[in-house]
């Protein structure tokens, strides 16, 4: 495996990983809020317990919550990942990795 590579994976490994479980770890909280009710995460206070609302949360409002986080992740992990490959591929060219 080239350095290329190996930094690519590092940078998966330690940003993009967790930073994807903490977002996914918030909207099913706010998920639960929305079925539940009280304090969601984003300063929203939902009434009591409504089974429709949640629902609705469920179907038409984590869709679009999961996908904008995913945007947030990827603008964050593609210029990083960028930034790691090519200096692991400028590092394979000045000293060629061992088989």
């Amino acid at each position: 495996m080239s350095r290329a590579d190996r930094n690519l994976n590092v940078v998966m490994a330690v940003v993009a990983i967790p930073l994807g479980l903490i977002l996914a770890v918030w909207v099913g909280w706010i998920t639960v809020t929305a079925f539940i009710g009280g304090q969601a995460p984003f300063f929203i206070e939902f009434d009591g317990f409504s089974l429709i609302r949640g629902l609705f949360w469920l179907v038409v409002i984590d869709p679009i919550i999961a996908t904008v986080a995913y945007w947030i992740v990827m603008v964050v992990v593609v210029p990083l990942g960028g930034m790691a490959s090519a200096l692991g591929d400028r590092q394979d060219r000045h000293h060629p990795p061992v088989a």
